[in-house]
């Protein structure tokens, strides 16, 4: 039997193997178009692909993780990769789509239906010959009873753990049992249907609701010992925006909230073990790229706050990871990564070609400069006005805009000797050479804020 080799997208891509991956994409497409034997043997070798997205996991919590870490522990970790906007579902549709979120006219919790179809990853995976499935959140905004587009088979649901609606392939069906384990053997039986038929690769995007709040862990793991994850505070927000101190201090909550969404993961972590044991099982892991990540981070307390939406690296930052034996090494990766990235990654990597990505194959040289976030103030969230800034693993530098575009506030903290931001150097005394880099950095946000295709950061 001919085994197809197997993306797994969880967080990370690599950068040795693009050539080939290229090469045997090809190939495929003359393979689909009924050539010669020959040619279809190189479309069977295009590789498969999973993506596996969580909902809030922040970049720093995948110790709670230790059985998806033992089949990642091959992997490439970016340990710099954030969210271009946090946001959940703006954030999901700037992954699926490669864009930034001002080109994808997704800004808004409820803009999910304005997203660009027939520029998301599995419509042009699907395109180019492969099957298509996906289990778990798609869009918090799109109608619960629509097919999620470019899906051969899907459940979708907008949220819920023990108890949850979901439409399945035409039906809206009410499920009692726990979401993040029912989604993923849901999956794991379309994946072997796939395998079974032959003859052709597949992508499958795997979305659990875990961790998201309200966090309900499973029962098995409602009291389980998961560590200390209260993070610290700030006492001193003068040097914050006038918003951030709206939210009153409360310590107990934060600990509380930690523990149970870190809970949460565990049931995750069964999940994806149980997957890739499968995948393993049938002898297809061995030539699996393998991607982890999730669509915005989370604060517990630092700067007084919980919840994302913020353009502090607690919110942004996000888990990436890429396993793919024969190509990727182990290591940890500092390269500025963005989830625009995702998208153009899988794409080289099964030769496949098509719509307007601002992001860059991670299997291609490391940016030259900082990632962009951005956020639009939005009803459906907490009050926090529209921000953008840029990251480049030493500087972080934010503006808050009120309604008319007008700056606000600007922030920029040496994140390289206050990982915290807990210092904004542009507040009171400021330094000669902090003033000039805040505004070459002022400038440099202002066009990437416009920016399109190639000419993004």
């Amino acid at each position: 039997m001919r085994i197809r080799p197997l993306i797994v997208v969880a967080l990370a891509l690599a950068g040795a193997a693009a050539a080939a991956a290229v090469g045997g994409g090809t190939a495929g497409t003359a393979a689909a178009a009924g050539k010669a034997p020959a040619a279809e043997a190189a479309e069977v070798a295009k590789p498969n692909i999973l993506l596996i997205n969580t909902d809030d996991q922040r970049w720093d919590t995948m110790r709670v993780m230790p059985k998806t870490m033992k089949w990642l522990r091959g992997a490439r970790n970016f340990d710099r990769a954030t969210v271009s906007i946090p946001s959940c579902c703006p954030s999901r549709a700037s992954m699926l789509t490669g864009q930034y979120a001002h080109n994808t006219d997704v800004h808004l919790q409820t803009d999910g239906q304005q997203v660009h179809q027939g520029e998301l990853l599995p419509v042009l995976l699907r395109k180019a010959g492969y099957r298509t499935a996906m289990a778990g959140k798609f869009l918090n905004s799109w109608p619960l009873d629509s097919a999620p587009p470019g899906f051969d088979h899907y459940s979708a649901m907008h949220g819920g753990y023990q108890g949850f609606k979901t439409y399945t392939d035409g039906k809206l069906e009410w499920v009692n049992a726990y979401s993040t384990t029912w989604y993923a053997n849901k999956l794991k039986g379309w994946l072997r249907g796939f395998d079974q038929a032959g003859g052709k690769p597949w992508f499958a995007y795997y979305a659990p609701y875990s961790p998201h709040r309200p966090s309900t862990p499973e029962p098995k793991y409602a009291e389980s010992d998961v560590g200390k994850c209260l993070q610290s505070g700030e006492s001193d927000v003068s040097d914050k925006p006038i918003w951030l101190k709206w939210t009153k201090p409360d310590p107990a909550a934060y600990d509380e909230i930690c523990h149970k969404m870190l809970r949460t993961l565990l049931s995750a972590d069964d999940a994806v073990d149980g997957m890739l044991s499968d995948l393993n099982s049938r002898g297809v892991l061995k030539n699996t790229i393998v991607i982890f990540t999730s669509d915005n981070g989370y604060l517990w307390g630092e700067h007084g706050r919980t919840e994302k939406f913020v353009g502090y690296l607690p919110s942004v930052r996000v888990p990436l990871l890429l396993r793919w034996d024969g190509h990727v090494t182990a290591s940890t990766d500092h390269r500025m990564a963005s989830s625009v990235d995702i998208m153009p990654t899988l794409l080289a990597a099964a030769g496949v070609s098509g719509g307007k990505q601002d992001g860059r194959s991670l299997l291609g040289p490391a940016r030259s400069g900082p990632v962009l976030t951005e956020y639009w103030y939005d009803l459906k969230n907490s009050k926090v006005p529209t921000w953008a800034a840029l990251w480049d693993g030493k500087t972080h530098y934010l503006e808050n805009y009120d309604e008319q575009g007008k700056t606000t506030f600007r922030e920029l903290y040496h994140t390289d000797i206050d990982p915290g931001e807990l210092t904004n150097v542009l507040h009171g005394k400021v330094s000669d050479a902090d003033r000039k880099l805040g505004d070459a950095l002022r400038d440099k946000l202002a066009t990437a804020r416009r920016c399109t295709g190639s000419a993004c950061p």
